[in-house]
C-alpha cells in the first residue's frame, strides 16, 4: 500500500510539473521570449526524457531559430519514440532538407537519400499529407537525375494534389512548368492559385501559403496588391512554427513596392528587414536596387 501511495505521489507530481511547464512555455512563446521557453523545455526533458510534447515543441523552436542540427536531434528522438508517426517523419525529413540547404552542394549530397526516405515514408503513413507532397515535388524537380531527381514522380505527386488541395495543385503545377522553362503557362496556374486562395475562408489558409503567394507575387510580378496583403497577414501571424524568417517577408514586400514605384514604402520595408537581420545579404542587395530606382 505504501509503495502504491509513493507511486501515485510521483505520478501526480510529474503531471502537475508538466502542466505548469506547459502553461509557462505557452506564455513565453506568446510573449516572444523563446529563449526562456527553450530553457523550460530542456529542463522538462531532463526531468522526463520521453516527454514527446516538450521534445516536439523544442524541435520546432530550434527549426524556427535555424538550428538544424539541434532540430534534427529532437525529431530523431521523436521517431525513436513513435516510428510510425507521419508528422514526425515529415519534420525529420524537412529538417534534414533545411540542413542540406545550409551547407555546400557537395556536403548536401549525403542528406538526399534520407530526405527522400522520410518524406516518402510520411506519404506512406498519411497519403493526404500536403506539405510532404509539395516538398517531394520540389526535391524531385530540382535534383538532377543521377542524384535522384524524378520528373515523372513529381508530376504524379502534383496531379494527386488536385484531390487534396486545388491551391497546392495549381502551385505545384506552376512550379514544375516554371522549372521546365514554360514561364507563360506557369503564370496561368499561379494566377489560378491566387484566385482560388482569395476565395478560401481565413480558417482554411495556411500561413506558409500566405508567404509563398507573397513571394510569387514579388518574383513573378503577379497579383501585387493581394501579395502585399498576404505578406502582411504572414507577418501578423508569424510565430515559432513558421519556417520563413520575417526578414524575408519584409524583403518580398520591398520588392513588390519597388516594382510598383513606391520607393518610400519599399525603403521602409527593406530597412525593417535589415533591422531584423543586419547581415541579410539579399536585403542589402535589394536596398541598392531601390536606391537606383
Amino acid at each position: 500500500m505504501k509503495t502504491i501511495l509513493i507511486l501515485l505521489v510521483i505520478i501526480v507530481t510529474q503531471s502537475c510539473y508538466s502542466q505548469n511547464i506547459s502553461k509557462e512555455i505557452s506564455s513565453n512563446i506568446h510573449n516572444g521570449e523563446v529563449g526562456k521557453a527553450v530553457e523550460l523545455l530542456e529542463g522538462n526533458i531532463k526531468h522526463n526524457p520521453n516527454d514527446i510534447s516538450s521534445i516536439n515543441i523544442l524541435g520546432d523552436i530550434y527549426s524556427y531559430q535555424k538550428k538544424w542540427d539541434e532540430a534534427i536531434d529532437c525529431y530523431k528522438k521523436l521517431l525513436v519514440l513513435e516510428t510510425n508517426n507521419a508528422e514526425y517523419n515529415f519534420k525529420y525529413g524537412g529538417a534534414l532538407g533545411m540542413k542540406a540547404l545550409s551547407v555546400s552542394k557537395v556536403q548536401a549530397v549525403v542528406y538526399i537519400s534520407d530526405i527522400k526516405t522520410y518524406l516518402e515514408r510520411t506519404l506512406e503513413l498519411q497519403s493526404t499529407h500536403i506539405e510532404a507532397r509539395r516538398a517531394l515535388i520540389e526535391l524531385y524537380i530540382k535534383l538532377p537525375g543521377f542524384l535522384g531527381g524524378d520528373h515523372e514522380r513529381a508530376v504524379t505527386l502534383s496531379q494527386e494534389l488536385f484531390y487534396l488541395s486545388k491551391v497546392d495543385f495549381y502551385l505545384a503545377k506552376a512550379f514544375i512548368l516554371k522549372e521546365d522553362g514554360d514561364i507563360a503557362e506557369a503564370k496561368v496556374y499561379y494566377n489560378k492559385a491566387f484566385v482560388l486562395y482569395n476565395q478560401l475562408p481565413e480558417g482554411k489558409r495556411r500561413n506558409s501559403l500566405n508567404y509563398e503567394l507573397g513571394k510569387i507575387a514579388a518574383e513573378m510580378d503577379l497579383q501585387s496588391s493581394f501579395g502585399l496583403k498576404l505578406l502582411d497577414i504572414y507577418i501578423q501571424k508569424y510565430n515559432y512554427k513558421d519556417i520563413y524568417s520575417l526578414e524575408w517577408a519584409f524583403l518580398r514586400k520591398a520588392q513588390i513596392q519597388a516594382d510598383q514605384k513606391n520607393k518610400q514604402e519599399a525603403y521602409l520595408a527593406i530597412n525593417k528587414a535589415l533591422s531584423i537581420n543586419s547581415q541579410f545579404k539579399e536585403g542589402h542587395q535589394e536596398r541598392k536596387r531601390i536606391q537606383n530606382l
